[in-house]
């Protein structure tokens, strides 16, 4: 009797994953079509990203909204999966580099490093964020110059996906130094910077947390602290930018105290107030061919970057050692910032590499 029973149980349970197996697509369900690769056949003729750029400066260094036809077609040299680069990437073609303010994370997913981009400007708008030329849409509000693009159905209408370059056409990062750093056809585009010797300075904005009422908080002017390179000296900060937990530790330790913020208290007497979160930071280099105040290359980490906790390595803190830089030069205001798209862009004098994949440094 309980071999029968046995028996029909397994033929129950055989016959209910029958009952539940998946339904196979037998023509009901269309498969999607493939995602259409365009090319420059979709589009004629192209308007060079330097043309597009000059239409800011031809009106006056103010916001341009682009009215007529105008496509441009240029090659992704960045990246948004480590973290440093944030809602955009940049593209560049043989006359100049632009950043396109695309307004979703993660588009390293859709938008690949080497991949050929067209971006159809008509009805878009030319405008700049502290320095910096960017493409993106009309911002209606009036507080930035351009405004995100982020709506899907906006975004399909401009940004179209081309094939990945093949190795001949690849960019490669042009070579610069010296005065070349401050010449505007290499802001936006992909460069390297050889032999850039630690400078023992740090820029950064700390803030008091908004969200805790008190005196010191009402006046805007006296609600941050800077450190910055008046100060002589990194305040302890050998990373390249900080985590929350890091710059929490930070204050805690009482390497700010002594700070003063914008009203002549310090950092010290207020740090009960002052808001942990992921700070994005400035590290000086000193570059060769430069001098004064010029001389600095400003290397700008995201605290949400991967590699935000990520020690410079010592040698180059003692100043025994340089490190060459490869990414995207930018601007903030008059001084030249350096965006690194990850640590395989930092590399030893001899080219050899300051990292490994998992952002260790190799000894």
């Amino acid at each position: 009797m309980k071999k029968i029973y046995t028996i029909m149980l397994a033929a129950a349970l055989f016959a209910g994953c029958e009952e539940f197996q998946p339904v196979v697509n037998q023509g009901k369900y269309p498969d999607p079509e493939p995602q259409k690769v365009y090319t420059d056949e979709d589009f004629g003729k192209f308007t060079p990203i330097s043309e597009v750029k000059q239409m800011y400066v031809d009106n006056g260094n103010k916001p341009y909204d682009i009215t007529k036809n105008c496509v441009i077609k240029g090659q992704i040299i960045s990246s948004d999966k480590t973290g440093n680069i944030y809602k955009s990437f940049y593209i560049q073609d043989e006359t100049a580099g632009i950043e396109i303010k695309i307004g979703k994370s993660g588009l390293y997913n859709d938008y690949k490093v080497g991949q050929w981009i067209y971006v159809d400007c008509t009805d878009l708008t030319v405008g700049a964020y502290e320095g910096m030329i960017q493409i993106g849409y009309k911002d209606e509000t009036g507080e930035y110059e351009t405004a995100y693009l982020e709506h899907s159905a906006i975004i399909d209408n401009h940004v179209f996906k081309g094939a990945m370059a093949d190795e001949k056409e690849l960019i490669t990062p042009a070579v610069i130094s010296g005065e070349q750093i401050y010449d505007e056809k290499y802001l936006g585009t992909l460069v390297t910077i050889e032999d850039c010797k630690y400078c023992n300075l740090v820029f950064l904005i700390g803030y008091i947390d908004p969200n805790i009422v008190d005196e010191a908080k009402k006046k805007s002017n006296e609600n941050r602290f800077f450190l910055d390179d008046e100060d002589g000296t990194n305040w302890g900060i050998d990373t390249w930018a900080m985590s929350e937990s890091l710059f929490k530790e930070h204050v805690d330790n009482g390497d700010f105290d002594n700070v003063q913020m914008n009203d002549g208290v310090t950092v010290g007497e207020r740090k009960h107030l002052i808001k942990p979160q992921p700070y994005t930071m400035n590290q000086y280099f000193e570059m060769p061919g430069l001098s004064g105040n010029r001389r600095y290359l400003q290397v700008r980490s995201s605290g949400y970057a991967r590699w935000s906790d990520v020690k410079i390595p010592q040698a180059v803190l003692d100043g025994t050692a340089t490190a060459t830089f490869t990414g995207v030069l930018t601007k903030f205001e008059a001084e030249m910032q350096f965006t690194l798209i990850d640590l395989s862009g930092v590399k030893k004098a001899d080219g050899s590499p300051w990292y490994n994949e998992n952002n260790e440094e190799i000894k």
